[in-house]
Formats: structure tokens, C-alpha cells, sequence
């Protein structure tokens, strides 16, 4: 490309360039999921792999360097949403979610626990808020009231001090 070029001109070949980036990002995931299938096609077992992406931290079983759960990716698959859009919501690659679902199936019985466990925690949290949210708004009721009368007073007196 010419180096002086005109403003037009610039956008224009910044919009192709885009373009061809997105075909050629597209064409590479397909590449690539080609390639898993077949090297998953010629192996008479599941193909060993190191799962780098899922994590045990204070927070649970979490996506490498994101503060994501494994539990939210459950959720989103125990809601039926597709596995794509999964992965989309969450801006995950291809091989992270290979990662998570190898290491649900392969811990199935200790995620599903986990997870159990997670809702419940989740449930309680929830019933605590409820409650302490319900026990704020009497006490502001209460007290709003308590105020509201209190004007209702001083407007009485207001009046009755101003009498023409």
C-alpha cells in the first residue's frame, strides 16, 4: 500500500483487511477442530491432554486467569444453551472449553457435588438478603412514618403560631 493515501482510501483498505482477518480467524477454527477430530478419529482412546484452564481457588473450580467459575458454565449448559454460545458469552477459546468440558466429565461426580453445594450456598445467601432486605424496609417504614408525623406536628404548630 502506498503510504500517502487518502483518508477514504485509508478506511477503505482498513474494512478489507478486517474482512479478511475474520474469514481467516474463521477458517483456522475450522482447521483446527478439523484437526482434533481426526487426530480424535485415528486414536483408539481419548486423546491424553493437560487441562491448563481449569483452576481450584478460594472461589471454587475457576477459568485460568478470569474470576469465571466452572459453576456459571454449568448453569449456562444445565439451561440447554448450546455449547457455542457458551463459549461465545463467556469469551472463551475453542481449547478452554475443550478444557472444562474434558474436566467435567472426567470429575464428573465431584463438579456435580460442588455444584449442588454452590446452589445451596447460593439459595441460603439469598434467603439472608431477602430476609434482612424485608427487615430494613419495615424499620424504614417505621421511621419514615415516625418523621412524617413529626412535620404533620410542626406544620400544626407552624399554622397555629402564624395566624393572621
Amino acid at each position: 500500500m502506498k503510504q500517502n493515501s487518502s483518508p477514504p482510501e485509508a478506511n477503505e483498505r482498513i474494512a478489507q483487511l478486517e474482512t479478511e482477518i475474520q474469514r481467516l480467524q474463521s477458517e483456522l477454527a475450522v482447521l483446527r477442530s478439523q484437526k482434533l477430530v481426526d487426530a480424535l478419529m485415528k486414536a483408539d482412546a481419548p486423546l491424553p491432554r493437560e487441562n491448563r484452564t481449569v483452576l481450584r481457588t478460594e472461589r471454587g473450580l475457576t477459568i485460568k486467569g478470569t474470576r469465571l467459575t466452572l459453576y456459571y458454565i454449568m448453569d449456562e449448559i444445565k439451561k440447554k444453551n448450546s455449547l457455542k454460545n457458551v463459549r461465545d458469552i463467556y469469551e472463551l477459546t475453542d481449547e478452554e472449553m475443550l478444557d472444562i468440558l474434558d474436566y467435567i466429565h472426567l470429575n464428573k461426580e465431584e463438579v456435580e457435588k460442588e455444584y449442588q453445594e454452590v446452589l445451596q450456598a447460593a439459595e441460603q445467601n439469598r434467603e439472608y438478603w431477602e430476609e434482612r432486605n424485608r427487615e430494613l424496609a419495615g424499620k424504614s417504614y417505621q421511621e419514615r412514618e415516625t418523621v412524617r408525623a413529626k412535620l404533620r406536628e410542626w406544620r400544626k404548630q407552624y399554622h397555629a403560631e402564624n395566624k393572621p
